[in-house]
């Protein structure tokens, strides 16, 4: 229960946020007069989504392992060919070594070799900010790439901590301060897990916080952005009640945030709230996805490394919303990778 009970905590946390921001910084956030009506339908709807999480945490249904690649498969077909290729190569070394940790610290030293040539080759989005649009896909997949290895690799926690901060500061220089989170997350969550979790290891919250507040410029900045992506939330419940408006296309599609923002002719790319998706392809009927994002959530509880990481992918995406590739994360570490380990959460 540790896990439901973290992600409550930022659910319920990320929720109180956004209503403050609604009601006492609308006019940072509104053109025109907004009937407040909408936003207490929609945190109702957010609330109804939760409750079936939780049901799926409590009473979860576990499919066959093949199922679980199919999904992954399907999912896939958002980036093409290359999205299967990757599947294939991801199933095949997961047959022969059953789990990420085989290859972590290679794959941490890659990940981090290719963002400082990202930024070397590209330019570096802090001093650009216009590449902050152009390399967000391929940051989000280092992000991960880079984090989820530094859960698996069994270094001393002197060495562990060092990269920790390298990749703190070198999405600070990325200008995310979702994906300092998600670093954040991966570090801190284990040793929580395993109640090793000690003041020096707290105490590190506390510049990754003034960095967050940094790139957002104030708290009240920070607040603003968390209320405007519940005010895309809102307006996706608006159009998509009570059957859904994409009917499963913004899950597959391969930018869903600059699609978001393209369907209120909005430009850039737009987060829209961990619900923001389902509720889009499916209205109504999304209550069954998140169900089984709750399930996966249970399942991952199998093991600390696996719990780790989804865990800290379903907070990730309260702000972000979810896509294939969030969903192929949770699919593969929740329901996949957590069954190779003996290791049990209390």
């Amino acid at each position: 229960m540790k896990s439901l009970k973290l992600f409550s905590l930022a659910f319920f946390t990320y929720l109180i946020l956004t209503l403050y921001t609604n009601i006492f910084l609308k006019d940072k956030l509104y053109a025109a007069e907004l009937d407040m009506s909408r936003i207490w339908v929609a945190s109702l709807i957010a609330l109804l989504f939760f409750g079936f999480f939780v049901l799926g945490f409590i009473k979860p249904v576990e499919l066959p392992q093949w199922s679980y690649w199919l999904i992954i498969s399907f999912l896939s077909l958002s980036i093409g060919i290359w999205g299967l290729g990757a599947t294939l190569i991801v199933f095949l070394i997961s047959k022969k070594y059953h789990s990420f940790k085989d290859y972590a610290g290679l794959s941490f030293f890659f990940s981090l070799f290719l963002i400082v040539a990202i930024y070397m080759l590209v330019g570096v989005p802090i001093f650009e900010w216009g590449l902050r649009f152009r390399l967000s896909k391929i940051l989000v997949f280092l992000a991960f790439l880079s984090s989820i290895s530094l859960v698996y690799v069994n270094w001393n926690i002197k060495f562990k901590t060092l990269a920790f901060l390298i990749l703190e500061m070198l999405f600070f220089l990325g200008t995310f301060r979702s994906l300092m989170l998600l670093v954040f997350l991966m570090y801190i969550l284990p040793f929580y897990f395993e109640k090793r979790l000690t003041l020096d290891k707290i105490c590190l919250a506390i510049p990754v916080l003034l960095l967050i507040l940094y790139l957002s410029g104030s708290l009240e900045g920070l607040l603003v952005r968390i209320g405007f992506t519940f005010l895309i939330f809102h307006n996706l419940v608006h159009v998509s009640m009570p059957f859904g408006f994409f009917h499963g296309r913004l899950l597959l599609h391969s930018d869903p945030r600059w699609r978001v923002a393209f369907m209120f002719t909005l430009k850039n790319r737009y987060t829209y709230f961990l619900f923001g998706q389902p509720i889009a392809d499916f209205g109504i009927f999304g209550v069954v996805e998140a169900y089984f994002l709750g399930t996966l959530l249970k399942l991952s509880e199998r093991d600390v490394k696996t719990t780790t990481i989804v865990l800290s992918t379903l907070i990730y995406a309260i702000e972000s919303g979810i896509d294939a590739f969030l969903l192929s994360v949770l699919v593969l570490f929740g329901a996949l990778y957590s069954k190779t380990n003996i290791e049990t959460l209390k």
